[in-house]
C-alpha cells in the first residue's frame, strides 16, 4: 500500500514539475510575442504604419512651370508645352514578368529595347524600387495612343506629363536664349544641385544658364492612391508647384529675325546696342542651331552634326569671337592722340602709299597714297599712313588705358556665360606673354587694328555708342529694366554703376570732330562707306569701314577677294550710328573672311539700321549737318 502511495505522488510531482516548465515556457513565449509587438507597433510603429501607407498611397512630385522670356515688346522667346514622360513602378512588376512587359512595351515604343527594360529594371535597388523609373521622354502622339490603348496589359506603367522648353523663333536666338541639358552625376553631388533629381533639365548656355536658379521655379507634391497592381485610383495635390520667374529681355525679336535674315549665309554676327542705355537691341551670331533639338535628350546624330561642323555653330561670336578690329580702331586712335594733344584736327601728314620704318615698310592699303591728309581726311578714306604717323607719338600703354575705357581688352558684362576679353595690348603684357619688349613697329599695326589688337563684335558695338551718344560708356546688357528700384533679372539694379553711363574725359570739340569725320565716311562720294549711305533723306548713318588680314600677303601677291581661298580672305566690319543727330542704334557688323568691310559688311548694317528706324518711326533729322558734302 506504501509503495503505490509514493508511486501516485512521484506521479503528482512530475505531471507538477512538467506543469511549472510548461507554464514557464508559455510564460517566456507570451513574453516574447508580447515584446515583439511592443517593439513592432511602439518603438518602430510610425515607419511601419508609414510603409503599409506608402504601399497604397505614393507620392509623385509636380514639374515647375520654368518662366517664359520675352524681348522687349513681350513676345515670347522662351515657353513652356507639354511632354509626356513613360515610366515604370519597378515595385508593381514581378520578376517572371518583366521580360514579357519588356517586349510588349518595346512594341509600342520606337526606339526602345527589350533588354534596355530588363537591364534598368535589374539595376534598381530595394531602396528604390518604389519611384517611377523613366523610360523614354517625350512620347510621340502614336506612341501615347498605343500604350492608353493597352494600358490594362501594362501593369506598373504610368505616364508623367512634364513641362518641356519651347524656343519659338528656334535659330533666330538660340546663341541669346540657350539651352537646357540633363543634369549630370558630378553636378548632383554638389550642394547647389541638392534640390535636383536625376532627370531634372538645367540651363547649359545664354539666358537658360544665366538665370537658372530664377527660372526654374519650386517643383510641387500630388498623392496618388494605387491599388495592389499600381493602377492609380484616384490623386490630390499635397503642395502646388511654383512657376519660375518670368525675364524680359532688351532684344527687340523682330530686328533680331531681320538681322539674322540679312546675314544669309555669311559666317559672322551683327551687335545692335542702343547708345543711350546700353540695351542690346539684336545679337546674331551665324551660323546658328536650333535650340529645340535640346528641349529633350538631343538625338545623337543630330549632336554629332552640329558638334562636328568645323564652322562651330555653337559658339556665340558676338562674345566668344575674337578678331582684329581693322580700321574700327581708327577713331579710337584719334581720339587718344587728340585728348593728349598730340595732334590736333589740322594736323597734316603726306601719304605717299607706305612709311618706312627701320628696315619694314608698312603699306597703306592705297597703293598709291592719299597726298596731304588731315584728321577728317584720314578717317574719311581711311590712311595707314596717317595712323602710322600717330603710333609714333603715342604709347601703346596709353592706348591701352584709352581703349580699356571703350569697353576694350575687358568683359562687358553682359548677362551671358563665356563672354571673352578680347586683348588690348600692352608693353607688361607683350614682356609676360611674348617675353619680349615692346617697339614702335607694333603700336603701328595697333594701330590700324591689326598686330595684337583683337576684338568681340559685342566691344565694337559698345565702343561706337560712345562716338554715337558723343563721350559716354553704357555698360551693354540684356535685362530689361523697367524700374530701376525694382530687383529685376536676379540682379540688384539700385547699383547705379551697373546701369548709370561712365564718361569719358575727352574734349567736346574733339569729339564732334571725330563723329564729323565718321559722318563723311559714309555721307561723302570720297569716303569708303559712301556706297552703303542710307539712302532716305530722312537720316543720316555715320560709320567706320574695316577689312582685317588674316594672312600676311606681298603687294605683288595680292589677288582678288574671288580668287583667294576662303579661310585666307580678310574680315570684313562695318560699325556705325544713326540717326546721326539724336542716335537711337548703334551697330556692329562682323563677316568673317568676307573681304572688304565696305562692299560686305557695310550694305548688312544699312538694311538693319533702316529696318528699325522705320520700325520706331523715328523721326527725320530737323538739322541735317552740312560738312558731309
Amino acid at each position: 500500500m506504501t509503495d503505490v502511495n509514493n508511486s501516485k505522488r512521484t506521479k503528482r510531482e512530475q505531471i507538477t514539475g512538467n506543469a511549472h516548465i510548461f507554464i514557464v515556457i508559455m510564460t517566456i513565449i507570451v513574453a516574447c510575442i508580447t515584446l515583439r509587438l511592443w517593439y513592432l507597433q511602439i518603438v518602430e510603429g510610425e515607419y511601419y504604419s508609414r510603409k503599409s501607407h506608402d504601399n497604397r498611397i505614393r507620392n509623385r512630385r509636380i514639374r515647375a512651370l520654368r518662366g517664359i522670356i520675352t524681348d522687349r515688346n513681350g513676345k515670347i522667346l522662351a515657353d513652356n508645352s507639354l511632354g509626356f514622360n513613360l515610366q515604370i513602378i519597378p515595385e508593381n512588376i514581378a520578376k517572371d514578368e518583366i521580360e514579357e512587359l519588356a517586349a510588349l512595351i518595346a512594341a509600342q515604343v520606337e526606339g526602345l529595347n527589350p533588354a534596355t527594360v530588363v537591364k534598368l529594371y535589374s539595376q534598381c535597388s530595394t531602396y528604390t524600387r518604389h519611384r517611377p523609373l523613366t523610360l523614354k521622354k517625350n512620347l510621340s502622339a502614336d506612341e501615347l495612343a498605343r500604350l492608353e490603348a493597352r494600358k490594362y496589359e501594362l501593369p506598373g506603367v504610368i505616364i508623367e506629363t512634364e513641362p518641356l522648353r519651347d524656343y519659338p523663333y528656334d535659330e533666330i536666338c538660340s546663341h541669346i536664349i540657350g539651352y537646357l541639358g540633363f543634369i549630370n552625376d558630378r553636378e548632383l553631388k554638389l550642394d547647389a544641385y541638392s534640390s535636383y533629381a536625376r532627370d531634372d533639365l538645367v540651363g547649359r548656355t545664354g539666358i537658360e544658364s544665366r538665370y537658372q536658379n530664377k527660372l526654374r521655379g519650386q517643383d510641387g507634391l500630388r498623392q496618388v492612391v494605387v491599388n495592389a497592381r499600381g493602377r492609380e485610383l484616384e490623386a490630390f495635390t499635397v503642395k502646388p508647384a511654383i512657376p519660375g520667374n518670368s525675364l524680359k529681355l532688351t532684344i527687340d525679336i523682330d530686328l533680331q529675325e531681320f538681322a539674322f535674315a540679312a546675314m544669309g549665309d555669311q559666317v559672322g554676327s551683327i551687335v545692335a546696342i542702343d547708345p543711350n542705355n546700353g540695351e542690346i537691341l539684336a545679337l546674331v551670331s551665324t551660323p546658328s542651331f536650333s535650340n529645340n533639338l535640346f528641349s529633350t535628350r538631343i538625338r545623337p546624330d543630330d549632336w554629332r552634326r552640329i558638334n562636328g561642323d568645323p564652322l562651330h555653330p555653337l559658339q556665340n561670336r558676338a562674345i566668344q569671337g575674337c578678331y582684329p578690329p581693322g580700321s574700327t580702331i581708327k577713331p579710337l586712335i584719334a581720339a587718344v592722340t587728340l585728348t593728349d594733344r598730340l595732334i590736333s584736327v589740322n594736323t597734316e601728314f603726306f601719304c605717299n602709299g607706305s612709311l618706312n620704318l627701320g628696315q619694314t615698310n608698312f603699306r597703306c592699303w592705297n597703293r598709291y597714297g592719299h597726298g596731304k591728309v588731315k584728321l577728317a581726311k584720314a578717317i574719311r578714306e581711311s590712311c595707314d599712313v596717317y595712323f602710322y604717323n600717330l603710333a609714333t607719338r603715342v604709347s601703346i600703354d596709353r592706348i591701352a588705358a584709352f581703349g580699356n575705357r571703350f569697353g576694350l581688352g575687358i568683359k562687358s558684362g553682359i548677362e551671358l556665360p563665356g563672354e571673352r576679353y578680347g586683348l588690348m595690348p600692352s608693353s607688361s603684357w607683350k614682356l609676360k606673354n611674348v617675353h619680349d619688349q615692346w617697339y614702335t613697329g607694333d603700336t603701328l599695326s595697333v594701330c590700324i587694328g591689326q598686330g595684337y589688337l583683337i576684338a568681340t563684335p559685342l566691344q565694337i558695338a559698345a565702343m561706337y555708342s560712345v562716338f554715337a551718344n558723343s563721350g559716354t560708356y553704357f555698360r551693354p546688357h540684356l535685362i530689361k529694366v523697367e524700374n530701376p528700384d525694382n530687383n529685376a533679372g536676379g540682379r540688384n539694379p539700385a547699383v547705379a554703376k551697373d546701369y548709370a553711363g561712365v564718361k569719358i574725359d575727352i574734349r567736346d570739340q574733339d569729339m564732334q570732330a571725330i563723329r564729323q569725320a565718321l559722318l563723311m565716311v559714309v555721307n561723302n562720294r570720297r569716303g569708303t562707306g559712301y556706297r552703303s549711305r542710307l539712302r532716305t533723306k530722312k537720316w543720316q548713318m555715320a560709320g567706320k569701314t574695316g577689312t582685317a588680314q588674316v594672312v600676311k600677303q606681298e603687294l605683288k601677291t595680292l589677288k582678288k577677294v574671288s580668287e583667294t581661298p576662303w579661310r585666307y580672305r580678310d574680315h570684313a566690319w562695318f560699325a556705325a550710328f544713326a540717326p546721326f543727330n539724336h542716335p537711337k542704334i548703334a551697330i556692329a557688323v562682323m563677316v568673317e573672311h568676307g573681304g572688304h568691310g565696305g562692299s560686305t559688311a557695310a550694305p548688312i548694317a544699312r538694311k538693319v539700321i533702316e529696318f528699325y528706324l522705320n520700325k520706331i518711326n523715328c523721326k527725320a533729322e530737323t538739322n541735317p549737318d552740312s560738312s558731309a558734302q
